[in-house]
């Protein structure tokens, strides 16, 4: 037999904030919390509209391409805080789907890091600092709900 303990309605799950309005028969689910953290973590402070610019390009060729310039940049760059960043904004796009095409794009650059797609990745911190109160909200859009 497995006993079950109610503990009342939802509030948080894995790190994502749960709200229900049962008279709008909606769900929120947001990472406000999440999001301020990482934010900290990583000094982002001047938010942007966009997570990426209009004119912006990230294709391999910017990426590096001789192991001279591989090495050179792993010694004067954290290529680790680079993959970070992009796991850390993998765990956003849960709530955030604004975020999951670019966030897709910089994630490509893990095995070959540089300086265009880690300046990319932290354009998306600083549009989520612009955005931190987005949420995702699930449920009946009008209508009666049945």
């Amino acid at each position: 037999m497995l006993d079950i303990t109610d503990l009342g309605e939802l509030n948080y799950i894995i790190g994502i904030q749960v709200r229900h309005d049962r008279t709008a028969h909606t769900i929120s689910l947001n990472q406000t919390t999440y999001i301020h953290q990482i934010l900290m973590h990583f000094g982002m402070c001047a938010p942007v509209s966009t997570p990426f610019a209009a004119k912006q390009n990230l294709s391999a060729s910017q990426s590096l391409q001789t192991e001279e310039e591989h090495i050179k940049y792993v010694k004067h760059a954290d290529v680790l805080r680079y993959l970070e960043i992009v796991g850390t904004l993998l765990y956003a796009t849960q709530t955030r789907p604004n975020i999951q095409h670019t966030v897709g794009i910089v994630s490509q650059f893990g095995g070959n890091v540089g300086k265009p797609p880690l300046e990319f990745a932290k354009r998306i911190l600083r549009h989520l600092k612009g955005t931190t109160q987005f949420k995702l909200k699930l449920g009946c859009n009008g209508g009666s709900g049945s």
